[in-house]
């Protein structure tokens, strides 16, 4: 009895327990599927993310923003990489141009005034050196722009409607694909009337050059010719220029700021920038300066090459002293070239 009695509450527990695993069974299941669902919705936003469109052709503002938004950090590099190639086939003038024309056609939609004409002038600097590094510097055009209105269209309190246009229209332009190009802009509304900027921005944030830009495309003789130039500028920097008040500047004390050939020229160009005084007496800095410029010019002298590859005659070596109140120091050498 007390056998068969024992089986009955063996059974009884069995069938208590059976319905319990039975449900926690059903209830991972569904957990289950839903992890995979998340997984696989993950996994395509990713796969999405990572799927750069190629660029046959610059984008407007409205497609490269809408591009950007849909990428990923890495994907966004890839992007914007892909413009700057496309950028480095356009001359400032089709900069100038791409810009004016996207201006043009948001200005054309706006409410509450009318703009009847976009001005923009544009001034590229090839010679244009990175502070902190050997590379020319990618974006090295700067802008002045201006769209005049009718002050007589304004819809309400004028100062109230072209605020907030003025941020509008700066947003256009850190949007444009040119704006990679802009080291610098100046913006102005300005009364068609009275040709005078009543409301202006001195400097539109459109993003500074940092290290992982790109830098401008320039010839392999050009190349050399600079890193030369570079190398030795830094040994004399740190040489020079290696005290505690110098040591907490955001760059070089001094620095290589434009180096290079303008097109057809047979003069060398390379401007040296110097920010602060090492407190040595001035006479003596500046022969220390002619020293330098003459070892430049030796070291150049030594690439005939490249010389005879880029047409160079001669060097000119420029010392712009950011403390001192007096003109550049300028030093010409012969190179010998063709």
């Amino acid at each position: 009895m007390k056998k068969r009695t024992g089986l009955l509450c063996l059974l009884c527990l069995l069938l208590l327990l059976t319905p319990g695993c039975r449900q926690e069974k059903e209830e991972k299941t569904p957990n289950k599927q839903k992890e995979e669902v998340q997984q696989e919705q993950t996994d395509g936003k990713n796969n999405q993310e990572n799927e750069v469109p190629t660029l046959t052709a610059l984008p407007t503002a409205t497609e490269r923003m809408k591009a950007l938004q849909s990428l990923s950090e890495e994907g966004r590099k890839a992007y914007n990489d892909q413009v700057c190639t496309l950028l480095n086939e356009c001359s400032s003038q089709d900069i100038q141009d791409g810009l004016k024309k996207e201006l043009e056609t948001w200005s054309a939609q706006v409410e509450g005034v009318t703009f009847t004409n976009v001005s923009i002038e544009v001034y590229q600097d090839p010679l244009l050196m990175w502070s902190n590094g050997n590379k020319r510097q990618y974006r090295n055009i700067t802008a002045n722009i201006q769209l005049f209105y009718d002050p007589t269209s304004v819809d309400g309190e004028e100062k109230q409607v072209m605020e907030p246009l003025l941020e509008e229209a700066q947003q256009i332009i850190r949007q444009s694909p040119y704006s990679l190009k802009l080291n610098s802009a100046w913006l102005a509304f300005t009364d068609q009337d009275t040709d005078y900027p009543n409301y202006t921005v001195d400097n539109v944030s459109v993003g500074l050059t940092g290290e992982d830009d790109p830098a401008s495309p320039i010839s392999p003789e050009e190349q050399t010719l600079q890193t030369l130039a570079y190398e030795k500028i830094v040994a004399f920097n740190d040489q020079e220029f290696s005290g505690e008040q110098f040591q907490g500047l955001p760059y070089a004390n001094m620095t290589l700021s434009r180096f290079g050939v303008t097109q057809e020229s047979p003069v060398l160009e390379c401007e040296v920038r110097i920010q602060e005084s090492n407190g040595e007496d001035a006479q003596a800095f500046a022969q220390k300066l002619e020293a330098l410029a003459q070892e430049l010019a030796d070291e150049w002298m030594g690439e005939s090459a490249a010389l005879d590859t880029l047409g160079l005659t001669t060097a000119r070596i420029t010392f712009d002293l950011r403390y001192a109140s007096g003109d550049p120091l300028i030093y010409e050498f012969p190179l010998g070239g063709a």
